[in-house]
């Protein structure tokens, strides 16, 4: 025993237990051998503290009381770049030079601190270091155990930064962010509240939300209440509340309740949207649907379907009633004689007129041009002609005065009663329509109640009348063409332009469509008048083409086109003979007419395609589900309708209407055509909007089109020519 405790030799615990071997059976071999158990364990507790130390995920530093290193793990040599030789006996403040900053003698240092290593290389590393304070043969150590949170501070950087976003995104959002509680009293309130109820957030946290509703929203936003108590989550829920000046304001809300794990309700958060120009945007757009936009009155869409409604109640009560139908003796020679804006005047005239003379609960409405409907509600045949006289007599004592002349204006009233047999809508309009005409042939300024003899009468008026005039035309060659210019928006250049009929008379004079185009289609000549149009401006093109005018026409149909077997053959015909370029021809068809039969325009217009020419919806925009339909057909070019253009200077919701149909008609690959083009203000605007073509008489009137024709833009601030190639 004295000789191994006298040999220094012995490094280790287990070295000592191996040389500790008993030699005696007595008190001292048994000590002997008690104390190689004892150096073996030690050995073995040795062995395996170096294991934890070496296989560490965390770096151990033990440092000495000078707090040079002494030990330092694999875990430490790959956190700081070092090999464990390379920094023994260093300063712990070469690798971590702030962790003793805040040592305290009474404080045990079991604290995690989070300082900054310094690696190899150079660069900081963000790591958390726990100190512990022990005694080894009577000597003072300290042992730092060091983790790398670099990852978990660059999370927490992102969390605090995604923190800080969603909270910038939430009181500055432009939707009203909120939350209230069980009592529906608001606990939180973003900034967007002031914008929409002119309040400020602090103003309206702790108050109920009922003291915002508007009256007629009280009981539908109770039974939203009960919906979200009851589980239930809201989505696009619209109500009214009142905003700090008492007006209201439209809201769109989304909801979800909130409940503890005893399912209470806790707690109600959503968003809200101030959708009140929404709101004023649609009763604008539903406004415009069923008015007309000069006058203000009914339109013909919303004037038939009251109509049908008025047959089913009729047809239930057994009550009478009655529909005047009005056509203005004059109006067109006004219109022809001052022009558009004095006959516009004058159908606001006639329109105040009306409104003054028929009783508040009757349904006035500008059915056409100069056409005036009216619906007497429960009066019987004496009654309505008492009505209808009346108005006659409002307008033989009118005068109308414009730019200096006075205008005697009449006109012509037809009666049709409506009672429980009237079959439909259409068949009183036709009877009315009848008895106008009819009204119109005993000389004009009088009144003609609907009778089942009238059709005969009609049948008599049409050998004399109109039909005589469009027959004779046709078979005469007394139609012609006239051409307006098709400007292209972006460059001022005119290659296109719209084919338009005129009928000659003997005198010299001409007839503008609008005065036999309804008596050849409702004679069944419409067909004819087609034909002549289509052939006689194929032949004009073909002779510009030969002459080096590569100009583009388009040619307008009728509505009753699609019925006529002999069209599309005719056209082939046509253009094999001439040898001109299809795509040189634009077919131009209504778009009410186009959706009143689909599907034979739909086979009318990929015919037409099949052939090489283009197609163009005239009037577009007109029927409330334009962009519904027009996917069904398979046109080139939109002509947005002159209504909505010709006012677009000065109304915000025509220019809204009009922007909207180009961007549509572009994202379908469809080039856009602005009628009714009558200022430069209009212009600029439809080349602000992208639209392509233009159209009007600030472009150009209808004229006659030669070879040297060249086109001036009229009343333009600064004046260009539009150059015919």
């Amino acid at each position: 025993m004295h000789e191994l405790v006298a040999n220094s030799g012995a490094s280790n615990y287990l070295d000592l237990a191996r040389r500790l071997r008993p030699r005696s059976v007595d008190e001292i071999g048994s000590l002997v051998q008690t104390l190689g158990r004892l150096f073996s364990r030690l050995s073995d507790q040795e062995s395996h503290m170096h294991a934890i130390v070496d296989h560490a995920a965390e770096a151990i530093i033990v440092v000495n009381r000078d707090k040079q290193i002494e030990t330092f793990n694999p875990a430490a040599e790959v956190l700081f770049g070092y090999h464990g030789h390379e920094v023994h006996g260093k300063p712990l403040s070469m690798l971590l030079p702030d962790v003793f900053s805040s040592y305290d003698e009474h404080d045990l240092l079991q604290k995690e601190q989070e300082t900054c290593g310094l690696h190899r290389k150079g660069h900081h590393l963000a790591v958390s270091a726990r100190l512990s304070r022990m005694h080894m043969h009577d000597k003072e150590y300290f042992t730092c155990l060091v983790a790398d949170i670099t990852d978990r501070k660059a999370a927490e950087k992102k969390l605090v930064e995604a923190e800080a976003r969603y909270r910038n995104l939430v009181v500055l959002a432009h939707d009203l962010v909120w939350s209230m509680n069980a009592e529906g009293q608001w606990t939180y309130l973003n900034d967007a509240v002031t914008r929409i109820y002119g309040y400020t957030a602090r103003e309206m946290i702790g108050q109920p939300f009922s003291d915002f509703q508007a009256p007629e929203s009280v009981e539908r936003d109770l039974d939203a209440l009960t919906s979200l108590q009851q589980g239930e989550e809201l989505l696009n829920y619209e109500t009214v509340h009142l905003d700090r000046e008492g007006s209201p304001r439209h809201l769109s809300f989304n909801a979800r309740p909130q409940f503890d794990d005893d399912g209470k309700l806790i707690g109600i958060t959503g968003t809200a949207r101030d959708i009140t120009a929404q709101k004023a945007f649609e009763h604008e757009l539903t406004w415009q649907a069923q008015h007309d936009s000069l006058t203000g009155l009914f339109n013909r869409k919303y004037f038939m379907q009251e109509l049908e409604r008025l047959i089913t109640r009729v047809a239930r009560s057994g009550s009478e009633c009655a529909m005047l139908y009005l056509d203005l003796d004059q109006f067109k020679y006004v219109n022809d004689t001052l022009g558009h804006a004095a006959g516009d005047r004058l159908l606001l005239e006639c329109t105040k007129m009306l409104h003054g003379n028929i009783r508040e609960g009757d349904l006035l409405s500008r059915f056409g041009g100069d056409e005036f409907t009216v619906l007497l509600y429960n009066l019987d045949t004496d009654a309505a002609r008492q009505v209808a006289e009346h108005i006659r007599k409002l307008f033989e004592d009118f005068r109308y005065i414009d730019s200096g002349k006075s205008f005697n204006i009449t006109c012509s009233i037809g009666i049709s009663m409506i009672t429980s047999d009237s079959p439909s809508a259409e068949d009183i309009l036709l009877h009315a329509d009848l008895a106008c005409n009819i009204a119109k042939t005993q000389g004009r300024n009088c009144i003609h109640l609907s009778t089942p003899e009238d059709k005969e009468k009609d049948g008599m008026a049409e050998d004399i009348g109109w039909a005589t005039r469009v027959r004779d035309a046709y078979e005469q060659d007394r139609f012609t063409l006239a051409f307006q210019p098709i400007m292209s928006i972006t460059d001022n250049t005119v290659l296109d332009y719209e084919v338009l009929l005129r009928m000659k008379l003997k005198n010299g004079g001409t007839i503008l469509p609008g005065g036999f185009m309804p008596a050849a289609e409702r004679f069944g000549l419409i067909n004819h008048v087609d034909r002549w149009t289509v052939d006689a401006a194929i032949k004009k093109l073909a002779e510009m083409h030969d002459s080096g005018k590569p100009a583009r026409f388009a040619i307008n149909l009728s509505g009753r086109a699609f019925e006529d077997k002999q069209l599309l053959p005719m056209i082939q015909s046509l253009l094999r003979e001439s040898r001109l370029d299809p795509s040189a021809l634009t077919f131009e068809i209504t778009e009410s007419a186009a959706i009143s039969n689909l599907a034979a325009a739909s086979e009318f217009i990929y015919k037409l395609k099949e052939m090489g020419c283009q197609f163009a919806l005239d009037d577009f925009g007109t029927g409330f589900c334009s962009f519904t339909y027009l996917k069904h057909l398979p046109v080139d070019k939109l002509k947005i309708d002159g209504s909505f253009v010709k006012g677009m200077a000065e109304s915000s919701v025509d220019q809204a209407m009009v922007k909207s149909m180009n961007q549509i008609a572009h994202a379908l690959h469809k080039q856009t055509i602005a009628e009714f083009v009558e200022n430069e203000e209009t212009l600029v605007l439809l080349k602000n909007f992208g639209v392509d073509f233009a159209q009007g008489h600030h472009i150009g009137k209808p004229d006659r089109l030669t070879a040297d024709s060249n086109w001036i833009k009229s009343a333009a601030a600064n004046t260009e020519t539009a150059i015919l190639h």
